[in-house]
């Protein structure tokens, strides 16, 4: 493996761990709440934290297509 190669693979893996990670926190602030619980003001605030995440969603989309970009070039 080139130096290069290395720096692609690790930078892919890079990428998809934190994609992981942000879904995984996406899902278990989305559930922390059950449903039949009447708490209004406390079920905003957690769905604040998603909602407030839009950015992040958008960034991973965005260079999700510049990692999907990147994934051939290890094997060269």
């Amino acid at each position: 493996m080139t130096v290069k190669s290395g720096a692609v693979t690790t930078v892919i893996k890079a990428f998809d761990a934190f994609q992981e990670a942000y879904d995984q926190y996406v899902q278990a602030v989305d559930t922390a709440l059950p449903s039949d619980t009447e708490d209004d003001a406390l079920r905003e605030r957690i769905a604040s934290l998603v909602i407030g995440s839009g950015d992040v969603g958008i960034y991973l989309r965005d260079y999700g297509y510049t990692i999907d970009s990147m994934r051939h070039l290890p094997r060269q």
